[in-house]
């Protein structure tokens, strides 16, 4: 009797070990899927080509698509409606996702979003589901940090914009621009005047992600217990998701083709598109893995919106969007804040 209680307990510490290091690799491809996808959104290809958002979007959604067939490789195919209605929350939000890299940026664009989109995730699960909150006081403490850091990263100067960047194409955050043709720096008010517009664009796109992204996982949650809410087994929910997205971001570049026939600049911008949508795939995968056990929903999944740091990173180092010791402390404190934030609601805000 002993013999077998240790076997067996021995067994079940090593199926643990096991799914940790499962659930920390989708962690680390979250990390690396999430906080890259928006940099395909920035090659000079595509900024040359002045791409039209809604086809970007088309790339993007099929990179999406295909990214997920290989699912089927290992798993039966399973479709439910669901996975189209997710989809067709989430396509105006990749298209947000495009128009707000245009507007602030990456690094700024994607730390106010992924805010928005964890205060709405916890919204959805309070309002949609009445899972309420384990620890409501802390809970609080969670949703008044998320804010404060989404507020302090809206006050983030983004870098002046030269004026040989111009000549290239409108730069992604073209409204930030510090000097004038010849040169000169606008004065103090009409940089301003530049900036505040683009500003306001970029927090109404952010919301707007938060709004949409964020209400992807009720679709989800409504989806059949078994296979789509099944540990690993609902990955086969991605397949159902990325068929749906492509034809959806399809379609509604047709009803606009109905206006304007926007250029499509395939041999240009179709692999940065269609890049953008693979690793967006990649976070979307890795974030089944990571809500495993030991690890859960509670601690796995705020760990990956640690992705706005990659982006960040790849926002500052490789775009040089915010210059200055003071705008970057700035930015990664104000990041800082918003992944405590949603490390709280993630903690304590689950249902008791």
């Amino acid at each position: 009797g002993r013999g077998r209680s240790r076997i067996k307990r021995t067994m079940a510490e090593a199926s643990t070990e096991g799914y940790l290091a499962l659930a920390l690799s989708g962690v680390a491809v979250s990390l690396l899927g999430w906080g890259s996808f928006t940099l395909p959104m920035k090659n000079k290809a595509v900024q040359d080509a002045n791409l039209h958002p809604l086809v970007f979007n088309v790339y993007m959604g099929l990179g999406v698509a295909l990214s997920s067939l290989p699912i089927l490789l290992i798993q039966p195919f399973a479709w439910t409606w669901w996975s189209t209605a997710g989809a067709a929350l989430f396509a105006p939000g990749s298209l947000f996702c495009v128009l707000t890299v245009e507007w602030i940026g990456i690094a700024k664009g994607q730390a106010i979003w992924a805010g928005c989109v964890a205060l709405q995730s916890f919204l959805c699960g309070l309002i949609g589901f009445q899972e309420y909150p384990q620890d409501f006081p802390m809970t609080i403490v969670g949703l008044v940090t998320l804010l404060a850091g989404i507020g302090s990263l809206a006050f983030v100067e983004p870098a002046p914009v030269d004026a040989e960047d111009q000549g290239q194409r409108k730069p992604l955050i073209d409204a930030a621009g510090d000097h004038a043709e010849n040169g000169e720096a606008y004065a103090p008010a009409a940089r301003a005047d530049k900036k505040e517009p683009q500003l306001i664009k970029g927090l109404f796109g952010c919301v707007m992600i938060g709004l949409l992204a964020g209400s992807c996982m009720v679709p989800f949650r409504l989806s059949p217990q078994y296979p789509f809410q099944d540990g690993i087994n609902s990955m086969i929910y991605a397949v159902g998701f990325g068929v749906s997205l492509a034809v959806i971001n399809i379609l509604i570049l047709c009803a606009y083709c109905m206006v304007e026939v926007p250029p499509l600049h395939l041999s240009t911008c179709f692999l940065p598109g269609l890049l953008s949508g693979v690793l967006w795939n990649m976070g979307n995968i890795g974030v089944i893995f990571a809500c495993l056990p030991p690890l859960g929903l509670a601690v796995g999944y705020p760990l990956t919106q640690c992705c706005l740091l990659i982006a960040g990173l790849w926002g500052i180092l490789f775009y040089g969007e915010i210059r200055g010791a003071k705008a970057i402390s700035t930015f990664f404190g104000g990041a800082a804040v918003v992944i405590t934030g949603a490390c709280l609601l993630g903690i304590y805000g689950q249902a008791a």
